[in-house]
């Protein structure tokens, strides 16, 4: 938090670039006027008796706003929850998942009050009726899986490769589970899929080759991309290319950025034809102007915008209104 005035002159303090607000602790709506303002945080979690008094509190860029009933435990879980049935807490619980949360085991006995998941929920069948009444509010899909017993479930997050032999999964059973959640990049051409259900929660980026297969075996909440070629070059995160990388493909070569790419000033439209053969970007590519429309025919899958170098740098001297203070 820093200090800086409101916007009508008086001294407060801005909320800026958090993950998550949590304000559950407060229970007077005084005790929320000394924030002036809330600016780029994911997640504000709120009293729902402090609500008005939250609506009062300039907000840019808040993803979610969680409104919780006063005078509970709130149980605060970021990241993937994996959990049986039976222990997913106390009927006078608040449980708010920041991620994906797994459960494991049918959903029969006592559940919290309420469950408030910002991500996805997988739970097997049979829960719904149970689990339904609790879930309020959140963003991000549910979905209901055939449970079995003996059946694995088997969990990855964060930045991941999955090869052809991952996925055929010979040394599991047919009714097995793979859980995927994040930045997903499936390498190699893949013949089969051997999980009863496959969720991928997050960013995929895949082979085109491939689509025939994985679209019917696999669950995605999220975005999916799909690239040509059988060895893209894999950028975890925002990268920038100049000639001396492209002078260094052997071959032409699909480039996955899971952030934004770059090009170079001095990349030419001659380089970039012959040692790209295709775009796949979840985020912004930012090229100088006379590449933009070589950009365009390879980009096969853009999730954000296709920017010329000099709208990158207008852009990011905007401020966070877009007024450019």
């Amino acid at each position: 938090m820093s200090d800086t005035g409101t916007p009508t002159g008086q001294a407060g303090r801005v909320v800026k670039d958090e993950a998550i607000l949590d304000l559950t602790h407060l229970t007077e709506p005084g005790q929320l006027a000394a924030i002036s303002r809330i600016e780029d945080v994911a997640v504000v979690i709120v009293p729902e008796s402090l609500a008005a008094a939250y609506a009062t509190i300039p907000t840019v860029g808040v993803a979610s706003t969680l409104y919780v009933p006063s005078g509970v435990n709130v149980r605060l879980q970021t990241g993937s929850m994996t959990v049986g049935g039976d222990g997913l807490g106390a009927e006078n619980d608040v449980l708010v998942v920041i991620g994906l949360l797994l459960i494991t085991s049918p959903v029969t006995g006592p559940v919290p009050k309420r469950i408030y998941v910002v991500g996805a929920v997988l739970a097997p069948r049979g829960s719904e009726q149970v689990l339904g009444q609790a879930l309020a509010g959140g963003t991000g899909g549910v979905s209901y899986y055939q449970y079995a017993d003996g059946q694995q479930v088997k969990v990855l997050s964060g930045q991941v490769k999955l090869s052809p032999a991952v996925l055929a999964n010979t040394a599991g059973r047919p009714d097995d589970i793979l859980v995927v959640a994040g930045q997903v990049v499936v390498t190699g051409e893949v013949a089969s899929v051997g999980y009863g259900l496959t969720l991928i929660a997050g960013q995929l980026a895949a082979p085109a080759a491939s689509r025939d297969v994985l679209e019917p075996a696999i669950q995605t909440q999220g975005q999916v991309a799909w690239y040509e070629g059988a060895n893209p070059r894999v950028f975890n995160g925002s990268a920038s290319i100049g000639p001396d990388f492209l002078r260094l493909l052997a071959a032409p070569t699909t480039l996955v950025a899971l952030g934004d790419l770059t090009l170079e000033e001095t990349v030419t439209e001659t380089a970039l034809q012959e040692k790209v053969a295709g775009l796949a970007v979840f985020g912004d590519v930012i090229a100088p102007a006379g590449l933009i429309g070589v950009v365009q025919f390879l980009a096969t899958d853009v999730f954000g915008d296709i920017l010329t170098s000099e709208q990158a740098r207008d852009r990011a001297s905007d401020g966070p209104d877009g007024s450019g203070s």
